[in-house]
C-alpha cells in the first residue's frame, strides 16, 4: 500500500503552517538518517551506495539536519529552505526520498 508519494510529500511541504513543514522535514530526514550505516551516521557522509539512506550529494546536509532535529526538535530556516526548495523536476529536494519514506511508513 502506498502512503507516501512525491505528490503527497510535496503537498505536506507546501502546507501553509511553517511549524508543520518544519516537522515534516525534520521527521523525514531523521527517518532516512536511521537507514544510514553506523559509519555513515558518524562521518556525516554517504560512503555505501546501497540504495538506502541519503544519496552522496545529500549525505552531509541530511545527516547534520537530522542530528539537529533529534537534538533540538526544531530546524534552522536555511535547513528547511534547503529541503523544500524545488528542483528542476518541480518537486522539493526531499521528495526524491518518497519511496524510502513510503517503505518506512509501511512498517
Amino acid at each position: 500500500m502506498t502512503i507516501v508519494t512525491k505528490d503527497s510529500l510535496q503537498l505536506m511541504l507546501d502546507h501553509h503552517n511553517p511549524k508543520y513543514v518544519e516537522a515534516v522535514v525534520g521527521r523525514a530526514l531523521t527517518a532516512i538518517f536511521k537507514f544510514q550505516t553506523e559509519d555513515e551516521q558518524t562521518s556525516n557522509a554517504t560512503t555505501h551506495h546501497n540504495g538506502v539512506g541519503f544519496t552522496g550529494a545529500d549525505g552531509y546536509g541530511g545527516s547534520l539536519t537530522a542530528k539537529y532535529w533529534m537534538k533540538h526538535n526544531s530546524l534552522q530556516p536555511w535547513m528547511i529552505e534547503k529541503w523544500t526548495a524545488k528542483t528542476k523536476s518541480g518537486y522539493a529536494r526531499l521528495a526524491k526520498y518518497h519511496r524510502q519514506l513510503n517503505d518506512i511508513s509501511s512498517k
